[in-house]
């Protein structure tokens, strides 16, 4: 993530979010920065799809790499993410397939479930999110005629769980303690526990 779009994070959280639920914000290698998180109740990215749009010169960015070594820094991405979810949580990843440069078709969805189920996690919900469809219509014409490539507008919703999912979706339903000054929560049955976001 840029700078410059933590910024806006900021600018926006200061807005919408209560301040002892200020997300914390980190520009660097998720490679370095991870292994130092705190442990988290829950995870969610939208990852870059290779190179389909490069957000940075350095080459650090996944989305300056070849396709071969996106794929592996982002399994051990993945990998470490997991390692920092606390167990009985859930994940959302929200990813597209892209094309290389040959215009071959990348299986970035099949590579996330993967990468997930690699590092321990379950492979547990998936929803189409359907974008606007703007003059796609309009541009595909050309584009199907001298390739049969399809013009797309969706992306893909990701659900993951670590631990058991039973468990995962009772801790939703935790309800704030009246009157507890730290922040302590309490689930239907279920012991009182601290409450933080990465």
């Amino acid at each position: 993530m840029r700078q410059e779009q933590i910024d806006e994070n900021i600018k926006q959280g200061n807005e919408i979010c209560d301040r002892d639920m200020m997300p914390n914000w980190v520009c660097g290698d998720a490679l370095d920065s991870l292994e130092e998180s705190p442990d988290a109740d829950f995870l969610f990215s939208c990852p870059p799809y290779g190179d389909l749009e490069v957000y940075s010169k350095d080459e650090r960015d996944l989305s300056n790499m070849t396709k071969e070594d996106f794929l592996q820094s982002y399994e051990e991405i993945v990998d470490l993410s997991v390692n920092r979810l606390k167990n009985n949580r859930f994940a959302c990843f929200v990813v597209g397939n892209y094309r290389d440069k040959d215009g071959v078709l990348i299986d970035l969805v099949g590579e996330t479930v993967h990468a997930f189920e690699k590092a321990g996690a379950s492979f547990y919900n998936d929803m189409i999110l359907v974008n606007s469809t703007g003059s796609l219509p309009i541009r595909i014409t050309k584009q199907f005629s001298i390739s049969r490539k399809i013009g797309k507008h969706h992306q893909y919703v990701l659900v993951f769980v670590k631990g058991d999912p039973k468990k995962a979706a009772r801790l939703l339903n935790r309800r704030p303690i009246q009157g507890d000054p730290n922040g302590t929560w309490k689930s239907p049955g279920q012991e009182e526990m601290g409450f933080g976001f990465v």
